[in-house]
Formats: C-alpha cells, structure tokens, sequence
C-alpha cells in the first residue's frame, strides 16, 4: 500500500511560529490546534497528550537535524492525523544531536493501523533528512505554502 502524507495533512494543522517552553508544552500546543482543528475529540486531549509524553519518555523522538516525529497509536483515534509545527527560534527536545528542534510532525492513528502508522513514520523520516528541504519549510510564510511545499517533496522521496 502506498500512503500518501498529503491526504492527511490540512493547511488548518501546519502551526507557524510554534512557542513552548518544553516538550509537554509543544505537544500540548500541536494537540490544542487538532482538538481546535475538529481533528479530534476534545475529550480525549488529556489522554493523547498523556501517551505521547509516556512515547518520549521511553526516548525522545527527535531524530537529529532539527526535527522531531512525535507520534502515538491509540484506539480513541479513529482516523490517521498529522500535525506540523514549526519553530523560527527552536527548542529543546532532548534530541539526539543535542541541537534545538525547529520542525515537529505528530503523528495519531488508531492501534489497528500499525503499518499506515510505520509507513508514514519512514515516509516522513524519509522526507525530513534533505538538509534543504528543512531550510526552506523553515522560511515559508504561511501554512498552504507548507502543504504544497510537502506535497512537491512527497513525489521527490517516492
């Protein structure tokens, strides 16, 4: 099965000019904006924040090169979502390079997607290690730009 990030990525869930003062206050923030986004149910904002913290504290999902991949699978899901963040100044996110992460995706999905679930994992892994294409999500101006900008580099890595 070929995935397709785009399908699941909506301009309303690309944050510009992320701000949080730790890891718990950043994922908080990405969670509020699916909750505000009608991404998810707001009832279930304490758990998902819960079990993405309880992912990080089994290791952090910042991988280096400024980036992090937060993600969590949970039944309360029902749908794949995706969020983008991103920071101008960074922050710390216990990265393994000990480098400030600029750019956060989260990932949801339900526990019965585990392969959509690992596929757009690798697929963003994938797409978030040209060093240039990093730089230029950091300079766009707004969140349809993101999108496209994402959509242009998904027929790159495929």
């Amino acid at each position: 099965m070929q995935v397709d990030l785009t399908d699941f990525l909506d301009p309303q869930n690309v944050v510009l000019d992320l701000k949080g003062k730790n890891k718990k206050a950043i994922i908080t923030a990405l969670v509020t904006n699916l909750v505000a986004s009608g991404k998810i149910n707001p009832d279930y904002k304490k758990d998902i924040i819960k079990a993405l913290m309880h992912r990080e504290d089994m290791g952090s999902t910042a991988i280096g090169g400024s980036i992090a991949l937060p993600h969590a699978r949970l039944d309360l899901i029902k749908n794949f979502v995706v969020c983008v963040g991103i920071s101008r100044e960074g922050f710390d996110f216990d990265s393994l390079d000990e480098e400030p992460v600029s750019i956060i995706v989260l990932l949801l999905s339900n526990q019965k997607e585990a392969g959509l679930h690992l596929k757009m994992l690798a697929l963003w892994a994938r797409m978030l290690r040209d060093r240039y294409f990093v730089q230029q999500i950091k300079t766009e101006h707004s969140e349809p730009e993101i999108v496209a900008l994402l959509k242009k580099q998904v027929a790159v890595v495929r």
